[in-house]
């Protein structure tokens, strides 16, 4: 499977299948990317005609979601309003595909197409241009710290900062693969996956990065487009039609299972705050599932639509996905309803 392939199966518009495989690399300069005043919160009506691919809870209960043409949504009071704004990489509207905050949950990063990268200091409130080393999609962000981040994506292309963002360097790890997530463990250990089975690692900070699983573009193998720790040492690695990995030890050895659940392709994957090796799910029409104690449960997440990123914190959990997908969990992902308003009116009729 190539990113193509990935791309139509996530159903991403088409400005991004547009997207050359042969980008080459620009200097983006640093420029406010906030909007000159704060938008309102308001309820969220039903946007079926957008999408939505990144979402991140804040240790203050702050929901902070990402998607089409640069849309940043953020809400306080668990999904019920929303301050709505988009961020402009120059003259355009880029489509974010991942956000994610430092452990302070005050600085985080939002990355995307074309090398967009933007950092924010109050919580999603503002949100600030950076200079990218390349103009190839970025497709997941991963925070160490409020100065230490790694974003990965296109043409096995891995960024990282220091320095909170006023350079970032860059590093291949050879070969045009995709990589699709990205995580840390700690400050050292980082772990990302993507096309051809590959599983990357890095011991350092993200300074340097190699091949620890699959990489080769000869072989004919399908992509990881997910990967999470748990508690101590166990990890889990998710991707195409229920293909998974699984270590116990940190991510020395990685063992093959098989999570089929109707052949559906998992493209997210959280770890659950106080059930310790436990993990969710989710991904192609709509499905869910919770894997603990080796046993795997699908769970009724009440839409059809692919999901494409999960966020859990210890009060509440929210999903996100295509065609205006907004859903959240209140009792640790076992129940979901939508926080689109013409889909909540639907329901409360069938009450």
């Amino acid at each position: 499977m190539n990113r193509g392939q990935f791309r139509g199966i996530l159903g991403l518009t088409s400005a991004w299948l547009a997207v050359c495989a042969c980008l080459g690399f620009a200097a983006l300069s640093s420029t406010a990317a906030a909007a000159p005043a704060a938008p309102q919160a308001t309820t969220q009506p039903a946007r079926s005609w957008e999408n939505y691919f990144g979402v991140a809870i804040l240790p203050s209960g702050r929901a902070v979601v990402v998607g089409d043409k640069g849309v940043v949504m953020v809400s306080d009071d668990q999904g019920k309003t929303w301050a709505r704004r988009q961020l402009r990489q120059g003259v355009r509207y880029d489509n974010l595909y991942s956000v994610a905050f430092a452990p302070d949950g005050a600085s985080g990063w939002a990355v995307g197409d074309n090398g967009a990268i933007f950092r924010t200091t109050d919580r999603g409130a503002t949100w600030t241009e950076q200079k990218a080393p390349a103009n190839s999609a970025l497709m997941t962000v991963a925070v160490i710290d409020a100065q230490k981040a790694c974003a990965a994506g296109d043409h096995g292309n891995i960024v990282c900062t220091t320095d909170g963002g006023a350079t970032w360097n860059l590093h291949n790890v050879g070969g045009d693969i995709g990589i699709f997530d990205l995580t840390f463990t700690d400050a050292n250990n980082g772990w990302a996956v993507g096309e051809f089975q590959t599983v990357l690692h890095s011991s350092d900070g993200g300074a340097s990065w190699k091949i620890a699983l699959g990489g080769d573009r000869m072989k004919a193998s399908d992509p990881y487009f997910a990967i999470a720790f748990g508690g101590g040492h166990d990890g889990l690695a998710l991707g195409l039609s229920g293909t998974a990995l699984q270590t116990s030890d940190g991510g020395v050895t990685w063992k093959p299972i098989r999570l089929a659940i109707a052949q559906s392709s998992f493209y997210a994957v959280a770890t659950v705050p106080a059930r310790a090796d436990s993990y969710y799910a989710a991904g192609e029409n709509g499905v869910a599932a919770l894997l603990a104690g080796g046993q795997l449960s699908q769970v009724q997440s009440g839409t059809s639509n692919a999901i494409a990123a999960l966020a859990f914190s210890d009060h509440f959990a929210m999903a996100v996905g295509l065609y205006g997908t907004l859903l959240l969990s209140d009792d640790g992902g076992q129940h979901w309803h939508s926080l689109n308003n013409s889909e909540l009116a639907l329901q409360n009729q069938a009450q």
